[in-house]
């Protein structure tokens, strides 16, 4: 069970606890957090969740679907959907049930083609928009129609979506949901419960509010709906037990560099990442931004020793920077100096610090350049994390 406590406000010295509301009454209930994460979008921090789903446009409220109408909906540029639900909690049946309740919304969608949802969605708008891509537009200007709607179409195929469960005082512990969720599962999503407390301070009146990520789930894609007859349907669970469950962003970002480097070699990196991760707990993070990354972070996730962008390139953030902070700016310039080395390239500290990397010729090198010493790699982010440790400790 998570337990908060409440925000305090100093001013001039004095220490003034916020007021937490109680949601549910005329003027604040779901209708008003509905509206305000409608118009502020922003307020949701799914990137924190699921950076794909970043950037995401309000479409619409109240879409019509054959299990209910869905309080919100949201697109991006990259064609990704996030489903939003508005609950006040008042007992762990009604959580249940939004979990529920959501899941079909998605099932009932992942069923649409392209030309349905946007029917269905400027419908819900009630405006004068002829089309999905006219309200994503005004906000990307540069992303094109044609690509924008095979975006959308893949996304609505596979069932990728992100489904928002957004209340005011979620208590309900995530193993809890787990059995449900497998028993009512859709095909691929990512489910989070988001919890937007409001305080109030009491001296001015103004609103606060501290969003904050609950719980979520990985992906999910192992439920497989089957139809017996019209009215029978039965649900089998399919677990590939050999395989890391995954996040869509992490899938997307492996689907977008197997476009670069080929099937063969993202087969070879994904190896290559997960024995950093049980020889060294070397954690690999998904980078923020307009195009997907991948970090490869220190367990404490304090130093970054490489930055695997979606196209292969591998690039490099602070790590000189970092080592500075504990002393030994060395450190990381050693790093990189070995690692180039390693790779027959030079060190390029031409630019600030912070974007001190590794390169030949001016460009950075393909992550496959580096596949042919990644015995080489891992022993030498090994004695540099050893070095690391010992000047901490110091």
């Amino acid at each position: 069970m998570k337990q908060h406590s409440n925000p305090i406000i100093i001013q001039n010295g004095n220490v003034q606890s916020l007021e937490k509301l109680s949601l549910g009454s005329s003027e604040y209930n779901e209708s008003w957090i509905q509206k305000l994460c409608f118009e502020n979008p922003t307020l949701l921090p799914l990137n924190e969740i699921e950076p794909t789903f970043g950037g995401m446009i309000p479409i619409c409220r109240e879409l019509s679907t054959k299990s209910g109408y869905i309080d919100l909906i949201y697109l991006n540029d990259s064609g990704f959907i996030t489903i939003g639900e508005c609950k006040l909690w008042r007992n762990p049946e009604s959580r249940r049930k939004a979990v529920g309740q959501v899941l079909d919304y998605a099932k009932d969608i992942s069923s649409w083609d392209y030309s349905k949802l946007e029917r269905d969605c400027l419908k819900a708008r009630k405006d004068n928009k002829s089309s999905l891509y006219e309200i994503i537009h005004e906000y990307y200007p540069e992303l094109e129609e044609s690509t924008f709607i095979d975006n959308v179409q893949k996304n609505l195929k596979k069932g990728r979506f992100l489904l928002a469960i957004i209340g005011d005082g979620i208590r309900e512990n995530m193993e809890e949901l787990v059995e449900y969720i497998h028993r009512n599962g859709n095909l691929n999503f990512t489910l989070a419960l988001i919890e937007i407390p409001i305080y109030k301070n009491p001296q001015v009146g103004d609103l606060i509010i501290t969003p904050r990520i609950l719980a979520k789930t990985k992906e999910i894609e192992r439920i497989v709906y089957r139809q017996v007859d019209a009215d029978h349907e039965i649900v089998e669970l399919k677990t590939n037990e050999n395989s890391e469950s995954k996040s869509i962003s992490e899938k997307v970002f492996f689907e977008r560099l197997e476009n670069a480097i080929g099937s063969k070699n993202v087969n070879e990196v994904q190896d290559f990442i997960l024995e950093l991760k049980n020889e060294l707990n070397i954690i690999a993070k998904l980078g923020r931004g307009k195009k997907l990354s991948l970090n490869l972070k220190s367990p404490n996730d304090t130093y970054n020793f490489a930055c695997i962008q979606e196209d292969g390139e591998v690039w490099f953030y602070g790590i000189v920077n970092k080592t500075e902070e504990i002393g030994d700016k060395q450190l990381g310039i050693d790093y990189l100096k070995k690692l180039a080395i390693i790779v027959k390239a030079t060190l390029d500290d031409s630019k600030k610090e912070w974007y001190w990397a590794v390169k030949r010729d001016g460009k950075y090198l393909k992550i496959t350049e580096y596949m042919g010493s990644k015995k080489e790699w891992i022993n030498q982010i090994s004695r540099t994390l050893e070095a690391i440790g010992e000047i901490e400790e110091a």
